[in-house]
């Protein structure tokens, strides 16, 4: 082989290893938008929404299926008038990028609220592993499993994250009237 075609060879490579990283990071953007529709619904009280989330096979903690969890979901709901979430995304692995089919896995803390109170005291929090495909051009939730753990572990990042939310609300950025 030439030298003219094996440095050809070498940019093609580059070229095409640099353009997946974009596809990959491209892909990290919209997980991530999925997770935050997902919490959204959640926060809104939307339960079909939840449910179109998660797929027809969903497994979460081994016991709930798509149907349980969207029950256990709902039952939150009558107990909390308001209910909010921060999350903490820790790691998102892509596999298989492809145009027909994708899977990811998201970890990620959670710290749920029942009150207005963002104090530890006030929160539950879980680390929750979640598994992901792609169904039809969006991504969806397939399995998830979660355990609690302790707020002050992650405390001092939700509370960055809180206060950051504060700081750039619609209001004091001139979004909202």
């Amino acid at each position: 082989m030439s030298k003219r075609h094996i440095h050809t060879l070498y940019i093609l490579l580059i070229f095409s290893t640099l353009l997946s990283g974009c596809f990959e990071d491209d892909a990290k953007q919209v997980l991530k938008q999925s997770l935050r529709e997902l919490v959204a619904s959640v926060e809104q009280k939307k339960q079909r929404a939840v449910s179109n989330k998660l797929t027809s096979n969903f497994r979460g903690n081994l016991q709930f299926n798509q149907q349980t969890m969207s029950s256990l979901i709902f039952t939150y709901y009558r107990s909390h008038k308001f209910i909010k979430i921060y999350t903490l995304i820790n790691a998102i692995e892509i596999k298989e990028i492809k145009t027909d089919s994708s899977q990811a896995k998201i970890v990620f803390h959670a710290a749920l609220t029942s009150t207005r109170s963002t104090l530890p005291e006030h929160m539950r929090v879980f680390k929750i592993d979640s598994r992901w495909l792609k169904v039809d051009r969006e991504w969806k939730m397939s399995a998830a499993n979660w355990i609690e753990v302790l707020p002050q572990t992650v405390y001092p990042e939700i509370k960055k994250r809180i206060e950051y939310l504060k700081d750039n609300s619609p209001k004091k950025i001139g979004l909202e009237k």
